[in-house]
């Protein structure tokens, strides 16, 4: 007897290690969801110029993005935009339709556009500008990514990661090349503590999450996480 179909939720990002907005959350949907992480661009710029023209930046970047994926369960995908020169063009905004087309999501999780990143705020209008065209209307989703980036942040939801902060951490550290000394998880770590602490009562650990128009979205698939708190304001 085959198995019943999970419905999909896509989480695109820029680069490979945007991850670190939602993974922890991610591994609590990992058993009730077929999880896809799209990376607009391979990371191609990330270690200097050299790597970058000889391919192998792109090679390391992938690499790492598939070791950190199979950890989570999810399957990547890798569009073709140029880390650093990420723009939304007609190319990529017509890849990223055909994905949503095919995998036809539940939910969509991407960056907040309110971000001192241009490939990040690129590829939020790409989300957008694609799922108009897919004619889809998914849950849309937005994470926060390191404190110097996601600015004007006021989020919705809170996800008690207390639990799965730990499989996080191991998923960050697949990205080597970008945490060579393991800044990213303690940036990460005591963000994610910072926002446990924000919550009433407390938790250990939390990843917080906001929608387009700042409402909820009532039966969504993060209400249906015993761990999501609504934030009041």
């Amino acid at each position: 007897m085959t198995a019943a179909a999970k419905d999909r939720i896509l989480f695109v990002g820029a680069h490979p290690d945007d991850t670190e907005g939602f993974a922890a959350t991610a591994f609590l949907l990992k058993d009730a969801y077929e999880l896809h992480v799209i990376d607009q661009t391979r990371g191609e710029n990330g270690l200097g110029l050299a790597g970058r023209l000889d391919g192998s930046t792109e090679a390391i970047r992938v690499r790492e993005e598939r070791n950190a994926c199979a950890l989570l369960g999810a399957t990547p995908h890798f569009l073709h935009d140029v880390n650093g020169a990420r723009q939304m063009n007609r190319i990529s905004i017509d890849a990223l339709t055909h994905l949503f087309t095919n995998l036809n999501p539940v939910a969509v999780f991407t960056h907040w556009p309110v971000d001192l990143h241009p490939d990040h705020i690129q590829t939020t209008a790409a989300v957008q500008n694609a799922l108009e065209l897919s004619g889809l209307k998914p849950e849309v989703y937005f994470y926060e990514v390191l404190p110097a980036e996601t600015r004007n942040w006021h989020p919705i939801y809170s996800v008690d990661v207390t639990r799965t902060l730990p499989d996080k951490v191991k998923l960050l550290r697949a990205y080597a090349c970008q945490n060579d000394d393991d800044s990213l998880v303690r940036c990460k770590v005591a963000q994610a503590k910072q926002r446990g602490a924000e919550r009433t009562p407390p938790v250990g650990a939390a990843e917080t999450f906001t929608t387009f128009d700042g409402r909820p979205i009532p039966g969504g698939v993060l209400e249906r996480l015993a761990e999501c708190a609504a934030i009041k304001r």
